[in-house]
């Protein structure tokens, strides 16, 4: 029995595939006939989604956060410090996940917490810091990792992850995102 021809992967473009089966001699068996078409909008990608029986809800995330007016802007456009926190072993945005920001004071000595949140359903946090409020310093997240893997009756190796990091321009903005697992995590300097 010969397979069918496979259609070309898809490039940097959004993209879907649909096929059809045309019955062959007497309706039995088939030939499969692929067709590509190119999907140029959120409508669009959410027809393929609406097509594809039983499609994972990472897909669903995927599409809200590139595709969507909602996954767009949801960060302030003002906000000069982001954050974005992506359950790994999920492969969803995290959630619910309580995280405080504090900026080091007197020298040195003593951290002075800014603002106590949790992450959006897209795993943000817009606005941790209003553009009056960013001076240059030493800053820290600290994200409650336990709180977050016991609410999803999860053990995980670190109860929270601290992410201290220097601001050296008030007139610059800073993303931190976080990639967190129960046994592991990584952040690094976003854009």
């Amino acid at each position: 029995m010969d397979l069918p021809p496979q259609p070309a992967p898809l490039g940097p473009k959004l993209g879907s595939r649909s096929r059809e089966v045309t019955a062959g001699p007497g309706g039995q068996g088939g030939a499969l006939r692929w067709r590509r078409e190119r999907v140029t909008s959120a409508r669009a990608v959410s027809r393929l989604l609406d097509m594809s029986s039983g499609s994972a809800p990472r897909l669903r995330a995927l599409q809200r956060h590139l595709g969507s007016r909602e996954g767009r802007g949801m960060e302030p456009v003002s906000s000069p410090l982001t954050t974005h926190v992506l359950d790994t072993a999920s492969g969803l945005p995290a959630q619910g996940l309580c995280l405080c920001l504090s900026r080091l004071e007197d020298h040195g000595q003593q951290w002075t917490e800014l603002r106590r949140s949790y992450t959006d359903p897209d795993g943000r946090c817009p606005g941790l810091l209003l553009p009056g409020q960013m001076k240059a310093g030493t800053y820290k997240l600290t994200f409650d990792t336990e709180g977050y893997w016991k609410k999803r009756g999860q053990d995980s190796f670190y109860p929270y992850v601290e992410v201290v990091f220097t601001i050296t321009s008030e007139s610059h903005k800073f993303h931190v995102p976080l990639l967190l697992s129960p046994w592991s995590y990584t952040t690094y300097r976003g854009s």
